[in-house]
């Protein structure tokens, strides 16, 4: 029987693998997850902490369903010790229509290789056809992602971004393209954004005076690539303007800047708004 991958080792293989024995009826689920996580391993999903024995109810309820399913791994970043990824489980109902289950999540990695913590936000869509993110599959491995370069930090990148982006004095075209490659494409909870349309949306930001503070909890770079999960609570705007937890996973080009960024936003409540 091979040896199942650690998370340490291929975070990619891990999720494909953990997610096919938890759904498989024939093993235990108490054995599935201590073989993956350690005894006092910490969880929090939606902003909900889960424990053991809430994580193998929830897993309980996923295996009765019995129908099959398709996993997309879009997308890992990790270094050893850290790992981040977004992927979807499909199940389809009926004919082409789907159950997607969309996640990001970012895990720390313990002394023997298996999960010590995550922190992941999740959400349940309908689809139709292929599973909910375009995204090719992503293998994780180091050699795909790119030489890294200098001087480049995703947690500088984001601050500096939001201060100009936030600041009436700063010119908003020149402050994106400082950062941004010309055809950057941004998504946010899966809506694209193209140069133009970012810009229309911090000049409205602007004008209503909204502006964020950024507190940073997590990052991991590999090469070219770049993950980071934040919180932005409001420092300045209209009222009822709630704090957003970011789960930010995106890509720098040779020149260090931003070729690529996808990120889910959660409200307080664990709701991805549009």
């Amino acid at each position: 029987m091979p040896v199942p991958p650690t998370p340490a080792d291929d975070f990619a293989a891990y999720l494909r693998s953990y997610t096919e024995e938890s759904l498989d009826h024939r093993t235990s689920l108490e054995d599935v997850w201590d073989r993956y996580h350690l005894p006092d391993s910490d969880h929090t999903v939606n902003r909900r902490h889960r424990d053991r024995a809430a994580s193998l109810n929830h897993l309980a309820d996923w295996r009765a369903d019995r129908s099959p399913y398709e996993l997309q791994v879009h997308e890992v970043v990790a270094d050893g010790r850290r790992a981040a990824a977004r992927y979807t489980v499909s199940r389809t109902l009926l004919l082409q229509v789907r159950y997607n289950t969309e996640v990001a999540i970012f895990a720390d990695i313990g002394d023997d290789g298996r999960i010590a913590s995550t922190v992941s936000t999740a959400r349940m869509t309908y689809g139709w056809g292929q599973p909910g993110d375009d995204t090719p599959e992503d293998d994780g491995r180091p050699a795909n992602a790119g030489a890294a370069p200098r001087e480049v930090d995703a947690a500088v990148y984001l601050t500096d971004f939001a201060r100009l982006s936030s600041d009436p004095s700063a010119p908003l075209e020149e402050s994106y393209d400082q950062y941004h490659a010309p055809n950057t494409v941004q998504y946010i909870n899966g809506t694209a954004m193209r140069r133009q349309d970012v810009l229309q949306a911090l000049a409205e930001s602007r004008r209503k005076g909204t502006a964020y503070d950024l507190s940073f909890h997590s990052s991991v770079s590999q090469g070219l690539r770049f993950a980071a999960r934040y919180t932005m609570a409001p420092a300045q705007g209209p009222r009822g303007v709630g704090d957003l937890e970011v789960f930010a996973f995106g890509q720098f080009a040779e020149d260090g800047r931003v070729s690529r960024l996808r990120s889910v936003m959660q409200t307080a409540s664990g709701y991805w708004p549009a």
